[in-house]
């Protein structure tokens, strides 16, 4: 009797225990800034010409200032099997997976040579290599002295054609040895050439001048020319700004012709039977782009979804006579049908999608990273209509909490132009109470918040919609998805008609209860942070600033950032108008601050240099205004590192529990 006994009041005690132990299970964790930091990053699916396999890449966080360590992975395009990692050496990074013709083999950019013992003297580390679709039997197709950014095969897998930077000479590599090495400013020395070799034996040999930067390329179908999109100079100003599409004779190297004087980033794509080459062109003032199908033979460009009232990002070829392309309205993500022969444009798909990054075949199946409210990016599917997840990279943040995404839309006080964004709130949140809130600004300007996952060391939304928080996030005039005229609309005018519009915003969510009008700060990265940094010049409706990599002094920056055709665009010439930039720079009103400010900022920033952080840092010291700088060793205008990205959240959070007087989370 007693052993029964004893079972029956230890099964009792479980039964009791089972409630709250579920209670327990189902309580979601409250995600920190070291457990964002530690999600990996997916990116660039690529599916198979038959739709049966997407290989794209994961990115592991590491620590020590690391960047993360990306490896290639494997999934079924069709639910039918589970993703598998392509097998490598233990630390060896891997990146940029593109099939063959026949789906038979994967090619990509990989620094395994590092880790084998019979690499020849003076190879370099990152060479591209082959498996075959299952992923095994590697074999290293490149041998060359300087590491292979980019690479494309012919269709028929008989060459390859590579981009590599020349490799140091003896002399300078002696005279660096010396510290006798002075650089004369804009003036190269060392390009990313064309690289060409017979994968059926035989070395490489270079295809490209010395003098001529290389940005990217892409063979014609039938093997006899290649696409090259080029520079005079090496910078990432060139990269944005100064380069331009050519044709060049894949057996002499003869440039033949220049087929777009003006060209923006959009990779070089011909069409599948080569009559036609897919490029872009940069708009006059470079903060647009028009998508172009270039007919060679008869010498006639076309472009691309013109008039649409949203950014196209990135187009592909379906068949010889449609492309899908990929961009965003609003806030939303659109899949596009575009007509290659007349530019017309159906929108056939609105996904929630973090930047354009996709590959279709002719059936239309596609592949491209998807995000939801709650879940980072992963590999994604467009296939007859229907959108679905093809990963599970994250299957932790299903046990997080999330706050709440609702997408809105409000009307400008200034000419009735309808404005788009973002508002964040914390779980379970529901009308009644008022909170805190912070307003953050993207970057750019011609960039924009998107509907999805706002979870990373730039976005603070769910951080800190988790921990009693709302989060506006407005695409004010200037911003991406509305078309070009609209991001236009900035030109001249920083600080205007777009901080009007994110006013507008702010009085719609005060009126709606939403945001508490004595706890408002405002923040962001970049052009974000200088959103920030104006706002306190001109308003008072704001307790705290904080100026994550924020332009002070647009004109100083016009003439030191690492890309000067930037500003000009937006102001016109940093000297004769130097005017319309102090108009518009925060700097020149920092008299005028009288709320606690926090600046973050990358010590190694190119883009916006740290002297921007620091002058504004100054002049708030003088003025006798509180203010915390702190600076980030290392750092470019981007994080990577995850220390630095942890303790930029870190600070956000502190810094607004104290300025808003919110309590801090447990």
């Amino acid at each position: 009797m007693r052993p029964m006994l004893h079972r029956l009041i230890v099964i009792g005690l479980m039964m009791l225990a089972l409630p709250i132990l579920a209670l327990a299970q189902a309580t979601p964790v409250i995600p920190t800034p070291e457990m964002i930091m530690a999600l990996k990053v997916v990116g660039d699916p690529q599916i198979g010409r038959e739709g049966r396999w997407i290989a794209y890449t994961v990115g592991t966080p590491q620590s020590h200032g690391k960047r993360p360590l990306s490896r290639i992975w494997r999934v079924s395009a069709t639910g039918k099997g589970g993703a598998r990692e392509i097998p490598a050496p233990a630390g060896a990074h891997e990146e940029h997976p593109r099939w063959s013709a026949d789906d038979r083999s994967l090619y990509f950019i990989s620094n395994r040579s590092s880790f084998a013992a019979d690499v020849a003297e003076g190879v370099a580390a990152s060479q591209v290599w082959r498996v075959d679709a299952n992923g095994d039997h590697p074999t290293v197709l490149t041998h060359s002295q300087s590491d292979v950014s980019a690479f494309d095969v012919t269709r028929d897998g008989s060459r390859i054609a590579y981009l590599a930077t020349d490799a140091p000479t003896a002399t300078s590599v002696a005279a660096r040895e010396a510290k006798d090495d002075a650089v004369l400013a804009d003036h190269p020395t060392r390009f990313s050439r064309v690289w060409l070799r017979d994968l059926r034996g035989g070395e490489a040999r270079a295809l490209t001048a010395p003098d001529l930067q290389v940005h990217d390329l892409a063979w014609s179908p039938d093997g006899r020319r290649l696409a090259l999109r080029v520079s005079q100079g090496t910078t990432l100003n060139d990269y944005w700004y100064r380069s331009r599409v050519v044709l060049v004779d894949a057996d002499t190297g003869e440039l033949a012709r220049v087929l777009e004087a003006r060209a923006s980033a959009h990779p070089l794509q011909w069409s599948p039977d080569g009559t036609r080459l897919l490029y872009g062109h940069l708009g006059e003032y470079g903060m647009v782009a028009d998508v172009t199908v270039h007919d060679i033979a008869r010498d006639r460009k076309t472009a691309l979804a013109p008039g649409w009232n949203g950014t196209l990002w990135l187009a592909r070829w379906q068949d010889d006579r449609v492309l899908l392309g990929l961009g965003q309205r609003g806030v939303r993500g659109a899949f596009l049908r575009l007509d290659a022969a007349t530019g017309h444009v159906r929108e056939i798909a609105r996904p929630q999608i973090p930047f354009a990054s996709f590959t279709t075949t002719g059936s239309g199946r596609t592949a491209y990273l998807g995000i939801r409210d709650d879940q980072p990016a992963e590999v994604w599917t467009l296939d007859g209509g229907k959108l679905a997840a093809r990963t599970d990279t994250h299957p932790q943040v299903a046990g997080w909490a999330h706050g709440q995404v609702q997408e809105l839309a409000w009307t400008s006080s200034r000419d009735g132009l309808e404005i788009t964004g973002l508002l964040v709130t914390p779980p379970g949140w529901k009308r009644g109470t008022p909170l805190p809130t912070l307003v953050q600004g993207h970057g750019g300007p011609a960039w924009a918040w998107w509907s999805g996952w706002l979870g990373s060391w730039h976005d603070w939304a769910q951080l800190l919609a988790t921990r009693g928080y709302a989060v506006f996030l407005p695409n004010p005039r200037g911003s991406e998805g509305g078309g070009h005229a609209f991001a236009e609309m900035a030109r001249g005018d920083w600080g205007g008609g777009d901080f009007q519009d994110i006013l507008d915003g702010l009085d719609m969510l005060e009126k709606q209860g939403v945001a508490d009008p004595q706890r408002l700060a405002i923040g962001g990265w970049s052009y974000g942070g200088y959103m920030a940094a104006w706002a306190v010049t001109q308003s008072d409706r704001f307790r705290t600033a904080i100026v994550g990599a924020g332009v002070i002094d647009i004109g100083a920056m016009a003439l030191t950032t690492d890309t000067p055709d930037y500003l000009p665009g937006y102001f016109g010439d940093p000297v004769t108008q130097r005017a319309r930039y102090d108009a518009h720079s925060p700097i020149r009103y920092a008299d005028r601050v009288n709320v606690p400010v926090l600046i973050l900022h990358g010590e190694e920033d190119k883009r916006v240099p740290l002297s921007q952080g620091e002058m504004f840092h100054r002049a708030l010291v003088f003025n006798g205004t509180p203010v915390t700088m702190v600076t980030y060793p290392r750092g470019p205008h981007w994080f990577f590192e995850t220390a630095h990205g942890r303790d930029v959240q870190q600070r956000v959070l502190d810094w607004l529990d104290l300025q808003l007087r919110v309590e801090p989370s447990p």
